[in-house]
This record gives C-alpha cells, structure tokens and sequence, in this order.
C-alpha cells in the first residue's frame, strides 16, 4: 500500500497509517495518502485535523484497534460522528466537504469557485478579490488579528507596500 503513496503515507479511511500497528499512528493533511487521494491543501487538512481530534478524543471510548474503530461498551455517541453496524457503534470513516478554492494571483484580483448546494459560483476578478478578503479576515482566530490584518490592507492601499529591510 506505501508503495502506491508517491512520498506520502497510505492511510485507512480513519486516517491511520497503513503498514504500522493499527490504531497507533495516523497521519493528515499533506503526508496522508487516501483513497481517493485528496489534494495538499489547509482545507483538506483542517477537516482532518478537526475528524482526528475527535477520534483520538473518544480514544478511551473506542476500539482504535478494531478494523472499524468502534465503541466499547455499546452506547450511542453523537450521531455525526458515529453509526450504528449490528450491535456496534462504529466511528464514520473521515469524509471530505469541499468548500470551495479561492486563489489570490496579484494585482487586488483573484478566482473563486465556491459550491453553493447544487450550483457552483465561479468568479475572477475584484469581486472574487473581495470574497477572498472577506473569508480570509473570517478565518482570523481573534478580533484582534482581524483589526491588525485590516489595519494592514488600509495602510498598504493608502500608503503602497513597505519594501524597506532592516
């Protein structure tokens, strides 16, 4: 199974790494290698950072070490995260959610492709600019980083980008 990686780690549908013993390595974002492969990017590995930190956090709960990781004990658990096989309660192999890709390429402009449902919103330009801004300054872990970062985009518009070196 590594052999079909190409440098990265093969890894079971729970993130665990194929080849080691089972349910004591995993591997995410750009050094995993599922199938399907999924692409290198922050949001492939955030969500699998987040599906991980909730398995690893029920580890005292579940079989790690059972083909499926299941439940010991045989008590329902949150229905996103588990279903239910026979008698068992059985942890949801890790599933990707596209949210889309948004791409700064200079210039105050960029490309959007953002899945809305069934449709798809693609966009180029300064208005794909904007969403890009707008969903960058959303990701920012506090309200003070999203004034620093604001504060930022008005300096540099107003004042052209610092180029000097200390």
């Amino acid at each position: 199974a590594q052999a079909t990686a190409r440098g990265r780690l093969a890894v079971d549908p729970w993130l665990r790494v194929l080849g080691a013993p089972r349910g004591e390595v995993y591997a995410l974002g750009d050094c995993a290698c599922g199938a399907p492969p999924l692409p290198a990017t922050a949001q492939v590995a955030a969500q699998q950072g987040e599906y991980l930190a909730g398995l690893l956090r029920g580890a005292g709960r579940y079989d790690l070490g059972a083909a499926k990781p299941c439940r010991a004990g045989g008590r329902r658990l949150d229905e996103l995260f588990c279903e239910t096989e026979g008698d068992s309660v059985v942890a949801r192999p890790f599933q990707f959610l596209n949210l889309g890709i948004l791409a700064y390429v200079g210039d105050s402009k960029a490309l959007a492709q953002v899945s809305l449902g069934d449709s798809t919103l693609k966009d180029t330009g300064r208005r794909a600019f904007a969403l890009w801004r707008s969903v960058y300054l959303a990701k920012q872990v506090s309200l003070r980083n999203r004034v620093l970062v604001a504060g930022d985009w008005v300096r540099d518009r107003v004042f052209g980008r610092d180029i000097t070196r200390f």
